[in-house]
């Protein structure tokens, strides 16, 4: 459970991303769509990309697009994250013997860039690669590690590219994989030195935790129809 001022940061810093997609929504056109993916730990337990502890997960998402190259993108997404020392990194994680296994949330809001103009009507492409950087928050909703502020809100940084692939013009399709820093090293509890192995650290607390997602997504279009003349109800009734 969140508690505290860290909820009041991931309140306030959703209300922000939420305001800022309302008051930009005179965009080309919106997107709204979803989908499904893998989540993977990288941190003190696991480095790089691990078969093992992969996890699925879901988003829900809008896009906004601002023209046929930059749209801004806000996902919640929902799904696990684990880690263990079953296959040690070293004699401090063999010692350790650690293990966590997660249940996410995700709020981000990211700067999509697409390299090709596939877009136009009159574009012969109908696909780009495409490039996201943003902010965004993490919460542990669930939890086999009984720490009492697992639960707080986490600060991530989402980078990534992907691919989006234009469908009759009314379906987006696309796959991305990304990775997030957390703006902590507490997402697997293992960040401090354990008195009673003093010869060992059991975690590098001035390195902080990754975790990467890779997934397909499917959104639909909905284009800003335009008024061909204006509309004053107070004519009207004079006529």
């Amino acid at each position: 459970q969140i508690k505290g001022e860290k909820y009041q940061v991931l309140k306030k810093g959703i209300i922000i991303i939420l305001i800022l997609n309302v008051s930009l929504a005179e965009a080309q056109f919106l997107e709204f769509g979803t989908g499904m993916g893998l989540f993977n730990y990288s941190g003190d337990m696991t480095r790089g990309y691990k078969f093992s502890t992969i996890q699925f997960g879901s988003t829900i998402f809008n896009r906004i697009n601002f023209s046929n190259h930059v749209s801004l993108k806000t996902t919640l997404g929902y799904g696990g994250l684990k880690g263990s020392d079953q296959n040690p990194l070293d004699p401090a994680a063999a010692i350790r013997s650690a293990y966590f296994d997660h249940s996410v949330a995700d709020f981000s809001s990211v700067i999509e860039y697409d390299f090709l103009n596939y877009k136009e009507k009159k574009s012969i492409i109908k696909w780009s690669p495409y490039a996201y950087f943003g902010l965004g928050f993490l919460t542990i909703v669930s939890s086999s590690i009984t720490k009492k502020d697992l639960g707080t809100a986490q600060l991530t940084i989402p980078i990534g590219i992907g691919i989006k692939h234009l469908i009759w013009r009314r379906f987006m399709a696309g796959f991305e994989v990304g990775v997030r820093r957390l703006s902590s090293d507490g997402i697997d509890d293992i960040s401090e030195i354990d008195l009673s192995q003093k010869d060992f650290q059991f975690g590098n607390p001035n390195d902080t935790d990754w975790y990467s997602f890779v997934g397909i997504s499917l959104s639909f279009i909905i284009y800003k129809i335009p008024c061909p003349f204006p509309y004053d109800p107070s004519e009207w009734r004079k006529k």
